[in-house]
């Protein structure tokens, strides 16, 4: 048995839709997953009828916790669908793939707020420095008030 899926919706892609259909895919003899478009995901599924139409039901009632799914369409498929153990590997190359590119994205963000960190504390300093001869000058200022208070009324 044969099952094409469309998974449709708001937000149906990059929440982890594949890796959350492969964890149903425990009996299936064949898996494969698209995207489509901004907003679907097509799902191929082959295997006994028991097992296809258990995995259905799965899909069917159960998503992603980030997935935002409007509709779903279940017909028959004619053509070939990928073995679970290809589209496994082909999936988890996929992830590593996003894993190295994100990783590289983070670095050039890490960097860059290295800087501004950089940035930061040398304004800090600068403001201390600021606020140090700011406050020298006034304790100076009070000093000599208090002086001038204390001879006024006999303290001195």
């Amino acid at each position: 048995m044969r099952k094409k899926v469309t998974t449709s919706g708001s937000r149906v892609q990059d929440v982890g839709y594949k890796l959350f259909l492969l964890s149903r895919a425990n009996r299936l003899a064949g898996l494969s997953a698209s995207n489509v478009g901004e907003h679907a995901v097509e799902v191929l599924a082959e295997g006994d009828s028991s097992e296809v139409n258990a995995f259905l039901k799965s899909v069917e009632t159960e998503w992603p916790p980030a997935a935002r799914v409007s509709s779903i369409k279940v017909e028959d498929y004619v053509g070939k669908v990928t073995q679970v153990a290809e589209f496994r590997d082909t999936l988890s190359l996929e992830q590593l793939v996003k894993i190295a590119e994100t990783g590289v994205e983070m670095n050039g963000d890490i960097k860059e707020m290295l800087l501004k960190q950089d940035e930061s504390r040398d304004e800090l300093r600068g403001l201390r420095t600021d606020i140090k001869s700011w406050m020298d000058s006034r304790f100076s200022r009070l000093e000599l008030d208090v002086k001038l208070i204390k001879e006024k009324i006999g303290l001195a």
